[in-house]
């Protein structure tokens, strides 16, 4: 490793705020930190950052990742920056315990604990709860912690943590370049219905690879058809298969078609030919057209330049799976204008209103957050209806009746289903939360201070408790954004009245004695 010519670490305004409140955090007693920031958002230069003040301190630093996969891109990204460093993990050829500063694998640590013990842990990807990382932290009281997640939606992350510190949106990175908007297109997905499920509720990993391979064919046309026609060709892809077998088939099928696909599994025997495959994939002229991932590449895994991903494998719940997943295809490289995300799982039906309402809203706090992996969504055809074209397929306009192809949105009352047709997919709480004809008041455009706002107002006024004011403030919302899901975790939100402004209380109000005249003239 050249240690003498390395670059330095400039923080972005955020990420300086970012490790302000992580220090406001320990001078407070907070022990184990969590900050929530997306992909792009340089968790990993934020956390070499307070590595390198530790040092200089003189403290002993663990880096913590949660896949054996992660340990080389880690390694590469502290080497460039001239952070010297040990690994813990197996037979890693970067093995030295004298060095103050780790790169641990969760799994090695499982495994070992003779190690001297750090007086700073920082663990990756923390909403992959290890009971070997949780032990490390319960047995060095001593040590400060500071978890660092994406996706912070894992059931009993709150119970974990003393502090969460947020950094910056989605929306907000795509907005200031440092993130690559995506193009969805939700694609023909394979039938789930009655598929078997585990005991935490996901689809049984067979199960959905088999009913996968059905509509093969068509994820490697659609493929071929729309590197076409967005970028004149085949581009960098990956693949996120639900099962080897799937996967297999997957890149057998590829190669009929005269493209080089490879698989990389959790069934990989060793990791020197992982490390290979990845080390070509990562070239920018490589040899390899795509990687086919099976439980491996979800988190973390960064090849800015990958132009295209390919989502195969159904959620039932895990959000957090399906926006780890996207996030692979949104970093920046030079030239790209967008990531294309070719969808034939449906999991980008099945969590749009979740989706666009943490690409707007971020996360704020893990007790509402942790929820959005408890709950089983389905795709449906309703989705489709209401946000794209019949006819075309793409995007409209809000509240557009007619889109410029010409197609006539259907009365309400009639059906109308497209099959097997491509449509345009957008995530923006712009088309996810649209109001309710007639209303036209500014605040309508933030949903969640709406919601707030009718919290504050139902328990300020509901003389029955807090369950029959949350009740009384959803129908309120509801009235407000017909045919929209308040998302998960934000019914049991605390209101916050200093938070709700005139014109958000007003609106309330106005929809209270909108209801309440419409009831009285229903008796009459």
């Amino acid at each position: 490793m050249n240690m003498l010519a390395h670059k330095e670490i400039l923080l972005r305004g955020y990420q300086a705020d970012v490790l302000d409140n992580a220090r406001g955090g320990i001078k407070l007693g907070l022990r184990r930190q969590v900050v929530v920031a997306p992909t792009g958002a340089g968790k990993t230069e934020m956390a070499m950052k307070i590595i390198q003040e530790a040092e200089a301190k003189g403290s002993r630093v663990w880096f913590i990742v949660d896949r054996v996969t992660l340990i080389d891109q880690t390694s590469e990204r502290f080497g460039s920056y001239g952070i010297d460093h040990g690994v813990i993990q197996a037979d890693h050829f970067l093995t030295d315990y004298s060095k103050p500063i780790q790169i641990v694998s969760a799994q090695t640590l499982a495994r070992r604990s003779n190690y001297d013990l750090p007086d700073l842990i920082i663990w990756d990807e923390c909403h992959s709860r290890y009971k070997a990382v949780s032990d490390l932290i319960a047995r060095v009281d001593r040590a400060k912690v500071i978890g660092l997640t994406a996706t912070p939606f894992t059931a009993g992350m709150a119970e974990d943590w003393d502090g969460l510190v947020n950094s910056i949106t989605v929306n907000e990175l795509i907005a200031q370049g440092y993130l690559a908007p995506l193009r969805i297109k939700a694609c023909v997905t394979p039938d789930m219905k009655d598929a078997k499920k585990k005991f935490n509720g996901e689809y049984e990993e067979e199960e959905a690879g088999q009913r996968g391979i059905t509509v093969i064919g068509d994820v490697v046309q659609t493929w071929i058809s729309q590197t076409a026609k967005h970028f004149g060709g085949p581009v960098k892809t990956i693949v996120f298969s639900p099962s080897v077998k799937h996967g297999a088939e997957l890149c057998r099928q590829f190669a009929d078609a005269g493209y080089n696909f490879h698989q990389i599994s959790y069934l990989d025997g060793g990791t020197d030919d992982r490390r290979e495959k990845i080390a070509e994939f990562r070239k920018a002229d490589s040899a390899i057209d795509g990687l086919v991932s099976c439980a491996v590449l979800t988190k973390g895994f960064d090849v800015p330049d990958v132009l295209c991903g390919i989502s195969c494998r159904p959620y039932a719940k895990s959000f957090s799976s399906h926006i780890q997943e996207m996030g692979r295809v949104m970093r920046t490289a030079p030239g790209k204008e967008f990531g294309l995300w070719l969808d034939h799982s449906g999991n980008c039906i099945s969590f749009a209103d979740d989706t666009s309402w943490l690409y707007h809203y971020g996360v704020d706090r893990l007790s509402n957050a942790q929820k959005k992996d408890s709950v089983t969504r389905e795709p449906t055809e309703k989705v489709k209806r209401e946000r794209f074209c019949g006819e075309c397929g793409t995007q409209m306009e809000p509240g557009a009746e007619r889109c410029e192809c010409g197609w006539q949105r259907p009365a309400r009352g009639e059906i109308q289903t497209v099959e097997g047709t491509l449509i345009d997919f957008e995530l923006s709480t712009k088309t996810a939360f649209q109001p309710r004809k007639g209303l036209r008041a500014d605040c309508l455009k933030d949903p969640r201070r709406v919601w707030n706002a009718a919290l504050t107002y139902c328990f300020a006024n509901s003389r029955k408790g807090p369950e029959v004011a949350r009740k009384w403030a959803y129908g309120i919302w509801a009235g407000v954004y017909p045919g929209s899901k308040l998302p998960h975790g934000l019914f049991d939100m605390k209101h916050e009245a200093h938070r709700v402004s005139v014109d958000e209380y007003g609106l309330i109000e106005r929809e209270v004695k909108r209801f309440r005249k419409n009831n009285r003239r229903s008796a009459a």
